[in-house]
């Protein structure tokens, strides 16, 4: 099978958007259950959706994104605990929705984020935690130029098991060199 390139985009989410992501993650709500339980029945919803943005657009150390493939919402990205003090950094956090993944959209909208974060908010710094047996996740990061540089053991708890994270981050000169 050939897959014809597709053009990926970050853009600021809106109230607007609330309708579509619920029904992006409506769609994946079996998913979300298992390996999202933070993210409770309400989040499904268009109201849930809507809290969840004014939140964000509310939270100066916060900024939320919708992926878009070819202008249609595709999965969220966001940079979170921003800090404008002596770390310059970012969390930055990813999903993309079930029938959009294996087509390296979140390899191209961490690309995006991370050219996002370092030239535009001047950050030195981005941080992020992804799930040891999420390896497609990681090499969204990996294409990218985060490097891994840890474990953090029992980081989250899924279902009633503790889960392990590996520990990425990308500096700004690692991605000027990556990208060069």
């Amino acid at each position: 099978m050939i897959h014809a390139p597709v053009e990926v985009g970050l853009r600021p989410w809106g109230l607007d958007d609330a309708d579509e992501l619920a029904a992006m993650y409506g769609a994946a709500a079996t998913e979300m259950a298992a390996e999202e339980p933070w993210c409770g029945p309400e989040f499904l919803t268009a109201a849930g959706q809507r809290e969840r943005v004014r939140g964000c657009l509310a939270d100066e150390a916060a900024e939320g994104f919708v992926i878009t493939v070819s202008g249609a919402i595709s999965g969220h990205l966001s940079l979170d605990r921003i800090r404008r003090d002596i770390l310059q950094s970012a969390d930055i956090g990813y999903w993309v929705a079930p029938r959009e993944r294996r087509h390296g959209i979140a390899t191209r909208a961490v690309g995006l984020a991370a050219a996002h974060a370092f030239e535009r908010l001047g950050l030195q710094r981005i941080h992020a935690t992804v799930d040891v047996d999420n390896v497609h996740s990681w090499r969204a990061l990996e294409d990218n130029g985060f490097q891994r540089v840890g474990v953090i053991h029992d980081f989250a708890l899924v279902g009633d098991h503790w889960r392990d994270a590996h520990l990425y981050q990308l500096t700004v000169g690692e991605w000027r060199a990556h990208r060069g």
